[in-house]
């Protein structure tokens, strides 16, 4: 089943409430188009599996071949499984999926607001999300389609200028998150103006 984005919204209020629907849905039709099936071998094919069984098949055999691979709505890449705790499996799971992208993009939130502000942060955060850097998701081309995905779903009014890049905006490889209790919460809604905002 591909979910149209009206069910993608209530799929991420349900199940990634700590995200605003206006940041992730897009972040889904970018990565999946909706569908939870969906998988990406970097430097490789994209493929839609039948089933999770399929999937999950299909997912093991490209990373024992030296792949990584993004899996499901919100595209999990493959490197990150065993650092969220989760098995092929789940990651397949529609609900699982879109918690694991807020869990990714909290984090991604934390270390790009060390650097930028407001929704320079923002995309700072999607770069992360792509890349794993807070700057090559600009120049790939990556952030500026979710925030195309952003305008046409009526988001944002149109999508934000791509920040300045920071020189030395690389975190270093050994940092990591805050521990929850310590972390800010994100949330990005819409305004009576049609703007953005990052509110605490």
């Amino acid at each position: 089943m591909i979910y149209d984005v009206p069910a993608v919204a209530a799929l991420a209020r349900a199940c990634a409430p700590e995200i605003a629907t206006e940041a992730i849905v897009p972040l889904v039709v970018t990565e999946s188009g909706g569908d939870p099936l969906r998988i990406n071998v970097n430097k490789g094919p994209r493929v839609r599996a039948g089933s999770i069984a399929e999937g999950a098949a299909i997912v093991r055999r490209y990373m024992a071949a030296g792949y990584t691979v993004d899996v499901g709505l919100a595209q999990i890449n493959s490197a990150n499984f065993a650092r969220l705790g989760v098995t092929v499996e789940q990651v397949f799971e529609p609900c699982t999926n879109l918690k694991l992208a807020s869990t990714m993009l909290q984090r991604g939130y934390d270390m790009a607001s060390r650097y930028y502000t407001g929704l320079d942060a923002i995309s700072a955060t999607y770069s992360l999300y792509n890349t794993g850097t807070l700057t090559r998701g600009l120049r790939n081309g990556y952030v500026g389609r979710v925030w195309t995905a952003a305008a046409n779903l009526g988001s944002v009014q149109a999508p934000p200028a791509m920040p300045v890049m920071v020189a030395g905006a690389t975190p270093p490889p050994a940092a990591r998150p805050a521990p929850p209790a310590e972390r800010e919460q994100w949330v990005v809604g819409q305004v009576p103006a049609g703007t953005v905002e990052v509110f605490k």
